[in-house]
């Protein structure tokens, strides 16, 4: 007598779909181009409100206490002023950096005129310089990777509450496995110490006069 097959201790769990059917589709996050997000701002989406696209994803910025109101206004004066004919500062407009992200830094500092970018969006900057409260974290992280990654040679983090000047210079990419690019310079000034931008050698200005 030819012997039965052995009764398993326990049944296998039924297949979760007839044979065949397709499983449904996993939800995927939708990452925006920066055509997208110009449009979704054409709309009024943002009105109001300071926003950002940093690979793909769009943030919104809290609203900035009065120094943070102060101090983007202070550093945009001595840099009008510092640098010559032939650059032109921009304050909290578009700086695009590849088709994903749009930073919105509070200043750039880039060539030409303001008239040279009255159909375009910058792609570069000489110098680029944020002020930050809250933001401090981020700003020296994934913005200074963004920025060295767009070749800007020097950006400056403006830190309110330390009352500090950060100044990356020299981006340089990582070894090649990482996949990313580096300030190899990054300097941290005190309120009692100067700078001068390297785009602007005959300019210097104390860290406490660019501090509200």
């Amino acid at each position: 007598m030819t012997p039965a097959p052995a009764t398993p201790a326990f049944a296998p769990p039924a297949a979760p779909f007839p044979s065949g059917a397709l499983a449904p589709a996993r939800p995927t996050q939708h990452r925006w181009t920066i055509a997208e997000y110009r449009t979704l701002g054409e709309t009024g989406l943002f009105r109001g409100v300071k926003t950002m696209l940093i690979r793909g994803e769009v943030f919104t910025m809290t609203m900035p206490a009065p120094p943070h109101d102060v101090a983007p206004g202070l550093l945009d004066d001595w840099l009008r002023a510092a640098f010559a004919p032939g650059f032109h500062v921009r304050n909290q407009m578009g700086f695009d950096i590849g088709t994903d992200s749009d930073p919105g830094p509070d200043l750039a500092v880039v060539t030409g005129t303001r008239r040279d970018y009255a159909g375009r969006t910058p792609t570069r900057a000489v110098l680029v310089a944020e002020v930050a409260d809250s933001s401090l974290s981020f700003d020296l992280t994934t913005k200074a990777e963004l920025y060295a990654t767009a070749g800007v040679p020097e950006y400056w983090v403006l830190d309110l509450n330390g009352r500090q000047l950060h100044v990356f210079r020299d981006p340089h990419p990582l070894p090649a496995p990482l996949g990313a690019t580096a300030y190899r310079s990054h300097a941290v000034l005190t309120d009692a110490d100067a700078v001068t931008p390297h785009s602007a050698p005959a300019a210097s200005v104390r860290v406490a006069d660019l501090l509200p």
